[in-house]
């Protein structure tokens, strides 16, 4: 694995862990009292998980950007060759203000986890969680999602407007 890939893997990792324990946690807090909850309607897990994957991408994005601008220079090889889907989706992005950032990859998450949801609750036909199964679920989705947006998040960061690398640094091993 190379040095870009490790130091962007164990970040995503410490994101999708850190994530998933408070949001689980919160979940089963906040669900007290209830025996089930609704996927579809007034409280239900749909709407919960759309709204939670909304505000985890927006706020994550605010406090991870700054946060990888000052770290990730001296942990990677930012001269490296930039992934081809990072060129496809998010290299326009790097140009934007933190906040537009933050936007655009919380619709990019929020379209993405509503198709998600709609495909996955009608094909395994769930129509009602558990306390459990919904603190568990909530849990395991965000991390995930904390996961996968921290990819990007670290190459946005790294790199300026016009594709170059901020820092160009030699591998640091």
């Amino acid at each position: 694995m190379s040095k870009n890939n490790n130091y962007i893997f164990n970040a995503a990792l410490h994101s999708g862990v850190t994530n998933s324990i408070i949001n689980g946690i919160c979940a089963w807090l906040l669900s007290g009292g209830k025996v089930h909850l609704p996927v579809y309607g007034s409280g239900g897990a749909f709407a919960d998980f759309l709204a939670t994957t909304a505000i985890l991408i927006f706020i994550l994005t605010l406090i991870v950007m700054p946060l990888q601008r000052k770290k990730a220079p001296a942990n990677m090889q930012v001269d490296a060759p930039l992934p081809a889907f990072y060129k496809a989706f998010f290299s326009y992005m790097s140009s934007f203000r933190n906040s537009v950032i933050a936007g655009l990859l919380t619709l990019y998450g929020f379209v993405l986890m509503a198709l998600f949801l709609l495909l996955a609750f009608p094909l395994f036909e769930i129509t009602e969680l558990s306390r459990l199964s919904y603190s568990v679920s909530k849990g395991v989705l965000m991390g995930m999602v904390s996961m996968l947006v921290t990819w990007p998040i670290i190459y946005i960061a790294i790199k300026p407007a016009n594709g170059q690398a901020s820092v160009i640094l030699g591998d640091k091993s």
